[in-house]
């Protein structure tokens, strides 16, 4: 059987990346497999690889990891995408709280629904479009999920567009 590969975009996430990659590696599903990390922050891509790489060592498996800033050169060939990106990083979702808070909204986290999902969704699904657009076009085949939040409003938008 010939390598098959996931590769997961906004791998520098380190505690969604490691749970997925540990999860993956702990699964039935038939390989070789290749991982592949995506992330726009060199440095969280960076750490995020010496992570996802220690935990293949310690399972010995037989999985090859690889890593680039730009889902361009990973994508081709790939059989699963999964996107866990957080477009405005930890400064945007801490807005989606204080913005609407100023307001008089009050919500324990903002990135679902009501005004902090909404102001996410407006950074989230440009960058899901593009994400789908680049999987039609270099891995049409590809199963693709999305692993970021606001989950719903992601995948109904990517969908429609679709």
């Amino acid at each position: 059987m010939s390598d098959r590969k996931i590769v997961l975009i906004g791998a520098g996430s380190t505690s969604f990346t490691t749970g997925l990659v540990a999860d993956f590696l702990n699964s039935t599903m038939p390989g070789p497999w290749t991982i592949g990390l995506v992330d726009i922050d060199p440095q969280a891509l960076e750490i995020a690889e010496g992570l996802v790489q220690r935990i293949v060592n310690k399972s010995g498996t037989a999985v090859k990891v690889e890593a680039s800033l730009d889902r361009s050169d990973l994508l081709p060939e790939a059989d699963i995408v999964v996107t866990t990106i957080a477009v405005g990083g930890r400064e945007g979702w801490q807005k989606d709280i204080e913005v609407p808070r100023e307001h008089g909204i009050y919500q324990p986290v903002g990135d679902t629904v009501g005004a902090g999902g909404i102001s996410r969704a407006m950074r989230q699904i440009p960058a899901m479009l593009e994400i789908a657009e680049d999987i039609s076009d270099l891995c049409p085949d590809a199963h693709f999920f999305n692993y970021a939040n606001p989950m719903a409003i992601n995948c109904w938008y990517t969908s429609e567009a679709g």
